[in-house]
């Protein structure tokens, strides 16, 4: 079922290869990262992994590094390697444009306010009486992942904040984008045959896969920009890049609070944007993609152009 080359395999083959690699990875990966952390903690971390001892918290930054490495990165160059003989290619990683890096940084910076936005309804949604037991269970998983998250990111000093960046910023904006963006929705796309649904049926999975239910509109809408920047410009590196802004500035932000004595609380509770500065990032947001896409449009003339010219020649 599983052919040499992805021209050869249906997406459906390609899909389960993708999935079983990320399972499979996962596993080998969390067992190397137990056996790594017995060695390094011993076994009292993994006893108590619920309390918020230090050396828990030092396990389970262990654990998430090297779980999510291996998940992601990992379980993505295997697949790339399998679909392609040539991977970075297929993983859209042998372009980068300097003036769409900064176009992305800043359309990035545009977006926050629609972020916020949807979160603050995503985070007022009430669903009907007869799926409260559902309610519950969200709100217990949210409150859960609140707990770990507000946990991992207590950083006292500089080496923890740079693995902070690591663990929070780095790896996810890689492996993340290299499994969604440069395999999921390539699959999707090539099954679907339309980019703009492949776009969004992998932010939706993007979102879900997180399991923080009372977040998933700002991250889906997330996931669907960094599908459409890939889109564009043909680079994975500008949603890495994206991703990483987006990841690394919440570390960065949490850092700061804690060596201004701030509580990290303070962190969720910034008040949606007003009615004029809304309405304004928009506009801006909607010029910056509008001149990203035309300008990625330009490039790739250009580079069909001077590929045509070299073959006559």
């Amino acid at each position: 079922m599983f052919k040499s080359r992805s021209t050869e395999r249906h997406p459906f083959s390609s899909l389960l290869l993708l999935l079983l690699l990320v399972f499979t990875c996962a596993i080998a990966f969390t067992i190397i990262a137990f056996v790594a952390g017995i060695l390094i903690y011993g076994f009292q971390p993994i006893i108590s992994m619920s309390e918020s001892d230090s050396s828990n918290v030092e396990m389970l930054r262990l654990l998430q590094i090297v779980s999510s490495f291996g998940m992601f990165v990992v379980a993505a160059f295997i697949f790339a390697k399998i679909q392609s003989s040539d991977w970075l290619t297929y993983l859209n990683l042998k372009k980068f444009n300097l003036v769409l890096a900064i176009l992305t940084l800043l359309i990035i910076l545009s977006f926050s306010p629609l972020l916020e936005f949807s979160n603050e309804l995503n985070k007022n949604m009430v669903l009907p009486k007869f799926l409260n037991e559902l309610e519950a269970w969200m709100k217990l998983k949210e409150a859960q992942m609140a707990e770990m998250t507000k946990q991992l990111l207590v950083m006292k000093s500089i080496p923890v904040l740079l693995i902070n960046l690591l663990m929070l910023a780095i790896i996810p904006a890689v492996g993340e984008e290299f499994i969604f963006r440069g395999c999921l929705q390539k699959i999707f796309g090539r099954w679907i045959g339309n980019y703009h649904i492949a776009i969004w049926i992998t932010a939706i999975i993007f979102s879900a896969i997180h399991f923080q239910f009372y977040g998933f509109m700002p991250r889906m809408l997330l996931g669907a920009l960094f599908g459409y920047l890939l889109v564009w410009s043909g680079s994975l590196w500008l949603p890495i890049l994206a991703h990483f802004m987006n990841n690394g500035v919440a570390v960065v932000t949490a850092y700061v609070f804690q060596q201004q004595g701030k509580p990290l609380e303070l962190m969720y509770e910034s008040d949606p944007a007003s009615q004029p500065v809304f309405i304004a990032s928009i506009a801006v947001m909607a010029v910056l993609l509008w001149y990203f896409y035309n300008y990625s449009f330009k490039l790739k003339e250009i580079n069909t152009e001077l590929s045509d010219g070299s073959r006559l020649g």
